[in-house]
């Protein structure tokens, strides 16, 4: 089982680094869901968003809504959708962006983004290869030695497990920081954590998780949200797609690999007239593109 955030992690890396035209970002002219996010465009030309298809308009046909393939999808969806709109807040400036595709990115940006993927590569390699010198030069362990390791206690199978506790200075894998945006509050609620009354050393939320929260998501609820968002950022599959090829985003062949066998490929646009009919009966059925993003 994944997060969704590890889902569409890739999704958020590649816009992060994409978006580059002329002029200065300026923050106030962003959705209030997207300003924590502003740091990652760098200059960028600010321009009004123009509305997506008008997919509620389209003729699409009748199913039958006592079947378990429609109850299924029914139930998906209606889970992903609000963390659907809330992720649709963030990206509703890059709107534009999507719609002029690859073309819209300078070569520079390309460029520098190709020197950063090579330049990490080459980090984990020197990092793999240190470690690997750093396992030679232990010396071995002496046959007299080793029996006597193999025979410590608790290392034979008597049902009796040890755990090691963690210090109480160090900070729970449960609690985290995340901006004061209410888009990000938000999608972490969605997730399974709760907003604090307090925030850390940088003035960011605190949030703790919900021991209670059983509701992670899965693989293919994970790719059928990014699916979705492709419905309410229209052209965004097509541009991830057109953008890590160009700047040969690792593991990319792979990711799309994986997006295919949970049914809803990466670089598959939505589309409600043919594949996707299921998908915008339930989404009109339930009036879910009607609704606000929790966050605005």
């Amino acid at each position: 089982m994944v997060r969704p955030l590890l889902v569409v992690a890739f999704v958020l890396e590649v816009f992060g680094h994409s978006i580059c035209a002329q002029g200065i970002a300026d923050s106030t002219a962003f959705p209030p869901g997207f300003r924590p996010f502003v740091h990652l465009i760098g200059a960028a030309e600010v321009v009004a968003t123009d509305e997506g298809p008008d997919w509620r308009g389209m003729d699409i046909k009748d199913y039958d809504e006592t079947k378990n393939k429609y109850l299924d999808l029914e139930v998906m969806v209606l889970k992903v959708w609000p963390q659907v709109m809330i992720i649709s807040s963030m990206l509703d400036t890059m709107r534009t962006s999507f719609s002029q595709g690859i073309e819209s990115v300078p070569d520079s940006t390309l460029k520098a983004q190709r020197a950063s993927i090579q330049s990490g590569k080459e980090e984990r390699k020197a990092e793999k290869k240190a470690e690997k010198r750093a396992r030679k030069s232990d010396p071995p362990l002496d046959k007299e030695a080793q029996e006597e390791t193999s025979s410590q206690p608790g290392d034979q199978d008597t049902g009796v497990s040890v755990e090691i506790g963690k210090s109480e200075s160090e900070q729970t894998p449960d609690t985290i920081s995340v901006s004061n945006d209410p888009c990000m509050i938000a999608l972490q609620e969605q997730q399974g954590f709760i907003a604090l009354d307090s925030l850390d050393a940088e003035g960011q939320q605190l949030m703790v998780s919900d021991t209670a929260f059983q509701d992670d998501m899965g693989f293919k609820e994970g790719f059928l949200l990014v699916h979705l968002l492709d419905r309410q950022n229209p052209g965004m599959l097509n541009f991830a797609d057109d953008y890590a090829k160009a700047v040969k985003l690792p593991f990319w062949s792979t990711i799309k690999m994986f997006s295919r066998l949970s049914g809803y490929r990466i670089n598959k646009a939505y589309d409600p007239e043919r594949y996707d009919g299921k998908l915008e009966h339930i989404i009109r059925k339930h009036g879910l593109d009607l609704q606000t993003s929790p966050c605005e």
